[in-house]
């Protein structure tokens, strides 16, 4: 959707406001060249110091021309969140759906999300900027994590249905403590090794917390009344 300049006081905003509407599909990637380029800066400069005129060379476009869909910094870094989250229900819903056991897609869950956090730089920002944007632009935001707590004590309850996660866990509290010490741990390994060494952290988190996950010979499925699936 294109969204046309509010501030008209802005240098070329008048003239990108003239400009004839092309496709859908040269404005989306166009779009997307904004935000790579303001994801670059946002990641590694920070919201306060990257200023528009910086997004706007790096996008190689005049500065009417990111007007035309974006009317402010603060925007184009809440478009960058706001991505962030939209990725998260279809890569959660490819991984559960890919395993079988639930044990399995809860450690796979985890290990996609840190791939996504080294290597994708659009969630690298929305990260940073979670943590830098003013109060006032974060409330124009949808609440975080809880749509991970949501589906990984779905995933929780189901796997305990089947006699695949001990039953004597609690779901909701077991998935908030995971998504609390993932989310921790990929800040933690930011700061002290730009997440080099998050994977490692990731291994020794799952050592500790999956043999207090996995169901023993004298529990079976939370319904004794439903054979376990296959």
């Amino acid at each position: 959707m294109v969204v046309e300049p509010v501030d008209t006081s802005q240098p070329g905003a008048a003239t990108a406001r003239r400009r004839p509407r092309g496709r859908a599909s040269d404005s989306a990637a166009t779009r997307r060249l904004i935000v790579d380029a303001a994801a670059a800066l946002f990641s590694e400069r920070g919201y306060a110091s990257a200023s528009l005129t910086d997004i706007v060379a790096g996008t190689g476009m005049t500065k009417g021309a990111v007007y035309w869909h974006f009317p402010s910094k603060e925007e184009i870094a809440l478009d960058i969140v706001r991505q962030m989250y939209a990725s998260w229900p279809p890569m959660l819903g490819a991984v559960i759906a890919a395993h079988d056991d639930a044990l399995d897609a809860l450690v796979a869950v985890t290990y996609k999300a840190a791939e996504q956090f080294s290597t994708d730089l659009t969630t690298q920002a929305a990260k940073r900027l979670l943590a830098e944007l003013p109060p006032d632009a974060l409330a124009k935001l949808p609440q975080p994590y809880v749509g991970w707590q949501g589906a990984l004590c779905s995933l929780i309850t189901e796997g305990q249905r089947r006699g695949q996660v001990n039953p004597a866990v609690d779901p909701e509290g077991t998935a908030q403590a995971i998504v609390a010490s993932f989310f921790g741990m990929q800040q933690v390994s930011w700061e002290l090794t730009n997440r080099r060494d998050l994977l490692a952290r990731l291994e020794n988190f799952w050592k500790l917390v999956l043999p207090q996950l996995r169901p023993t010979a004298a529990t079976g499925p939370a319904d004794a009344g439903s054979p376990a699936a296959g």
